[in-house]
């Protein structure tokens, strides 16, 4: 593809607490490459003239997974004893990145951490630990065979989900142990798992995309046809965003 024609996206990395390192899944970048956008990865840098001038120069973000928990304090709880380790540069530059893309109406795509900080950002909850804090909780850390689906999802059936699963039901790998829990401001839960933690959330306001998922759609992407459409729609979005741009047209599909 020309890449002219490809979006520009901007990856949030991240970080390793203990040795200092930025780092990214391969999948992410991959899988953007593969359904037509040019992959950007984007340092943790809380400062926002630096995000203000990068995301200036995207045509679209996608929120990466994250071994870190939001800090709870965030959204006004104290930490359980199960909460998981908290990077505040993680969660400043998110945070920050939602803001600046919410201003210039960025298509956002949110992944495992990602849809728990975007929940955040519109003033949500979080479960802080599925296992200790949910009544008759299934298995939401699958180990190391990370490809393979690991349970399924209920779908609202006029979601957009819904339409790039081709249906109600799908199935899922899954990585984490905290999840959505007050549903944030704007945000509607459109997938759920069979203990009914919320595993994806859609914006009901106009003008902007934002899909979030529980799941990790990078992982295994090559061999399942929902990891693939999801890809494929956001950056779908994101061109058609880019050219309403370069138009000097402000609407796109969203």
């Amino acid at each position: 593809m020309n890449s002219e024609l490809r979006p520009a996206i901007g990856i949030s990395c991240r970080f390793n607490w203990e040795t200092s390192y930025y780092n990214l899944r391969i999948g992410y970048p991959d899988a953007i490459l593969a359904s037509g956008g040019t992959p950007i990865l984007l340092p943790l840098l809380p400062n926002r003239e630096y995000i203000d001038s990068v995301v200036e120069k995207l045509d679209g973000l996608c929120l990466s997974g994250s071994d870190s928990d939001v800090d709870p304090l965030r959204y006004g709880r104290e930490p359980i004893l199960d909460c998981g380790i908290n990077v505040p540069r993680r969660d400043e530059t998110d945070l920050m990145l939602l803001e600046a893309a919410e201003k210039r109406g960025l298509p956002v795509l949110c992944i495992c951490f990602g849809i728990q900080v975007l929940n955040v950002y519109r003033g949500g909850t979080l479960i802080q630990d599925i296992p200790s804090q949910t009544k008759d909780p299934i298995r939401h850390r699958q180990g190391d065979i990370q490809e393979r689906h690991q349970h399924s999802i209920s779908i609202t059936e006029d979601s957009l989900l819904a339409r790039l699963a081709g249906g109600t039901r799908a199935a899922v790998n899954s990585h984490h142990h905290q999840a959505v829990e007050n549903v944030g401001r704007d945000l509607v839960p459109v997938a759920w798992a069979p203990d009914g933690v919320i595993e994806a959330v859609e914006n009901t306001r106009s003008g902007q995309f934002i899909l979030g998922v529980q799941w990790h759609p990078e992982i295994g992407w090559q061999n399942d046809s929902l990891s693939r459409a999801i890809f494929d729609h956001f950056i779908g979005v994101a061109r058609e965003r880019m050219f309403a741009q370069l138009e000097g047209r402000t609407t796109a599909r969203v």
